[in-house]
């Protein structure tokens, strides 16, 4: 049980940003990163881990090498990564079953992702490069997302 948290447009100043992230710390007692998007004001990111898989490279914002302009945090569980890494014969950088969720993103988009995707998750996709935010869960539900969005486009996640 992780906590994935996001704010995009946010005036407040750092602290006050960290310590909204802190109100999730229930979610995740192994770890806890807070992180700014490089080049972007107003956005960061916060994830509370409960470490069950890579313990190593598992942290999140997940960012791969080969994409440096992919941000992802997700919580829950791919089941079919594995057969989706071995037909599309992706090399991945990590052992966590989200990191197939940047490699079909950036192989066929968004709608062809989540059309991929079978397990209970919920997942904040930053794409930098297009300045695009996605946000993704399961079609039942089981992971909850809950996202608050103003007129003025700050976007709110966790």
């Amino acid at each position: 049980m992780c906590g994935i948290w996001a704010l995009f447009g946010s005036d407040d100043c750092l602290s006050v940003q960290c310590l909204s992230a802190m109100k999730i710390a229930h979610r995740g007692p192994d770890a806890f990163r807070f992180e700014n998007v490089n080049g972007y004001t107003n956005c960061c990111f916060g994830f509370h881990r409960l470490a069950v898989v890579d313990p190593l490279f598992g942290m999140q914002p997940i960012r791969v090498r080969k994409y440096p302009y992919l941000w992802l945090c997700y919580n829950g569980e791919i089941y079919n990564h594995k057969a989706l890494q071995q037909r599309f014969e992706f090399e991945y950088q990590t052992n966590v079953d989200g990191e197939i969720i940047l490699h079909l993103y950036d192989k066929g988009g968004i709608e062809k992702t989540i059309c991929m995707l079978d397990g209970v998750f919920a997942f904040i996709l930053l794409d930098t490069a297009n300045k695009k935010v996605f946000l993704g869960r399961d079609t039942y539900g089981v992971r909850p997302l809950f996202k608050a969005m103003t007129e003025d486009g700050f976007l709110a996640v966790c």
